[in-house]
């Protein structure tokens, strides 16, 4: 009898499993909501132009120093462009919020229950060396980066239960539960490293030739310190396909490396390389007029930047100073950033309100009645002011002085036990309230001394600190800092990528992208609901739930963020007439 049930149990297990095979669509692309731009069959993305001339060589500069060409652990300090040295399953278009098409998977086969997503490897798929792409390979490549992968992948892959191969052309990701509804987005950006190549190094370990990938590009020259050269594989397998067409146009690639920004502006008029992209407007007044330009064979293009990244004061709230919420509150009094703005950069930037400054995610005015389903449940455990107050970042309310932003901080500051004694804060152990700010970049240094100022009319010592890039990756995966200037970069369909910034997992996590150390119960249960969302709609409550949340919790400080990107370029290199909104591309451009 238990023989019979045992049986009967097996067999209505397995005919579940077939038929979710068999509902299964293949399909060649996938979005997270609503209906995918690009039909199948597509020839181009409309942002590229697939007549573009292929040749010539494409010189970017970069501030600061490598050892690797890994970018996907946390050791070492890797190259520019190494990425286009490997291929992902799926390949994201940059004029919608979140879809992908195929790449490396020509097919996808999604569960219609969630519990699992299936790729099969386009059979021209060819590495460096011309061997095939397999289903093994891709497997090597999941189990390498939750193994030995950076803090960001071993979060980013955890609901994935495992990898399994069912033929050499066909890899199925089972999900360790079905409520993460981005999970097959997720796999499908994973790059593929080829698994024979592998076994002659270690994944884990920093190097400049460690891994083999089948992406457009390969590595032809390293100049230690100087600069790193690669070349287009003119084997490239991927050259054809419709997500490719337009794109990767340049023989070579060349990226110069510089000590800061001053030098690598010298460069630029040495002919060094071929374009810049402008944060600093000081040097673009003073230096780079329109006759300037000409007389060096440049030009001046401005691109929608429809994606916005805010630059950010972050406050390590590990630092027993910084620990408390009204500390941190009153520290960003001290930030003129109108003066800041227009004496440093002559208003090129805009103020951040919210952590998804200048995109439909931020939030604004009161919750409406979306964003207190998530945020009611919790209201014994936030600020009542979060309900029925407009959020307005410290410092930053037009018109008020400089005397009364001072009173308010330190009205803050007594509040946290601190007071003044000789100039300077001090708490009831008679330690002075002295922070370190840590950067590596002239234009950072230059805004943290412009908040060292204002912090110090309120007894707060603020010490400097500009240190090699190396270092500085270092020290802050060590979490070795009590303020950095930081962002967190998101895209315009935030998901699982939002726990790793902000969750508590991660604030302890060496090397994770929760610099601020955000511990919280609510901050927890709404990244955690994020990926989850069934509609775009209640996705965006979600956000602007969590945006609320944060902002009111004072962890780190809405700076700035570029509505335009500013770019000079030599006059030879041109652009599709409709770039890409979301992301600026220059892997659609071509030289003439």
């Amino acid at each position: 009898m238990k023989r019979s049930v045992y049986l009967l149990l097996a067999f209505l297990a397995a005919s579940h499993t077939l038929e979710s095979v068999n509902a299964a669509e293949l399909v060649h692309g996938i979005i997270r909501y609503g209906t995918p731009k690009y039909k199948e069959g597509f020839h181009h993305f409309e942002y590229v132009n697939p007549a573009a001339p292929k040749g010539g060589v494409f010189r970017q500069s970069v501030i600061g120093q490598f050892d690797s060409t890994n970018p996907y652990i946390d050791r070492g300090l890797a190259a520019a462009g190494s990425n286009y040295r490997f291929d992902s399953l799926l390949q994201r278009s940059w004029d919608e919020p979140l879809t992908k098409y195929g790449l490396i998977a020509e097919k996808i086969e999604q569960d219609p229950d969630n519990n699992w997503v299936a790729f099969h490897i386009n059979p021209k798929a060819r590495f460096h060396d011309g061997s095939p792409v397999t289903a093994e390979d891709v497997k090597f490549s999941f189990d390498s980066l939750r193994r030995e992968g950076s803090a960001f992948y071993r979060h980013f892959f955890r609901d994935i239960d495992y990898a399994e191969v069912t033929s050499s052309r066909r890899v199925l990701f089972k999900f360790v539960h079905n409520k993460n509804l981005e999970l097959a987005l997720i796999m499908g950006q994973m790059p593929v490293f080829s698994r024979q190549f592998a076994k002659k190094s270690s994944f884990g370990e920093p190097g400049i030739a460690n891994l083999m990938g089948s992406g457009p590009y390969k590595v032809a020259k390293v100049i230690p310190g100087r600069s790193i050269h690669y070349e287009r594989n003119a084997d490239y397998w991927g050259k054809d396909l419709p997500v490719n067409r337009g794109r990767y146009n340049f023989d070579k690639l060349v990226f110069e490396y510089y000590k800061d920004a001053t030098v690598a502006m010298e460069g630029l008029f040495n002919k060094e390389y071929d374009v810049r992209i402008i944060t600093d407007p000081s040097i673009w007044n003073s230096k780079l007029t329109p006759n300037e330009l000409s007389k060096y064979g440049l030009k001046q293009s401005l691109f929608i930047n429809g994606n916005p990244q805010s630059l950010n004061i972050t406050f390590n709230n590990r630092s027993r100073f910084l620990s408390s919420p009204d500390v941190r509150e009153s520290l960003g009094y001290a930030m003129d950033f109108e003066f800041v703005n227009q004496k440093f950069y002559r208003g090129m930037y805009v103020r951040a309100h919210s952590f998804f400054a200048g995109t439909a995610l931020a939030s604004w005015g009161l919750p409406d009645n979306e964003e207190l389903r998530w945020l009611n449940p919790w209201k014994s455990k936030l600020p009542t002011e979060l309900f029925s107050e407009t959020f307005v970042v410290p410092g930053s309310r037009i018109g008020v002085g400089d005397r009364i932003k001072r009173g308010k901080a330190l009205r803050l500051l007594k509040q946290a036990g601190w007071h003044i004694k000789s100039n300077q804060q001090v708490n009831r152990k008679g330690e002075n309230l002295e922070l370190n700010a840590m950067v590596t970049t002239l234009d950072h240094e230059k805004l943290m001394l412009a908040f060292k100022q204002g912090l110090k009319y309120l007894g707060v010592e603020l010490h400097v600190q500009r240190v090699d890039p190396l270092q500085y990756i270092e020290r802050v995966r060590e979490f070795d800092f009590d303020i950095i200037l930081s962002t967190q970069y998101h895209t315009l369909s935030p998901g699982t990528e939002q726990e790793s910034l902000w969750g508590s997992e991660t604030a302890n996590q060496k090397g994770s992208k929760n610099y601020a150390g955000v511990q919280s119960e609510v901050v927890d249960d709404l990244v955690n609901r994020i990926p989850e969302a069934k509609t775009r709609a209640e996705q965006l409550s979600m956000i602007r739930a969590l945006d609320r949340v944060l902002l009111w919790g004072y962890y780190s400080l809405p700076l700035r963020y570029l509505p335009k990107w500013v770019i000079i370029h030599r006059d030879n290199l041109r652009y599709p007439d409709h770039p890409a909104p979301y992301a600026l591309d220059f892997s659609a451009w071509w030289a003439e």
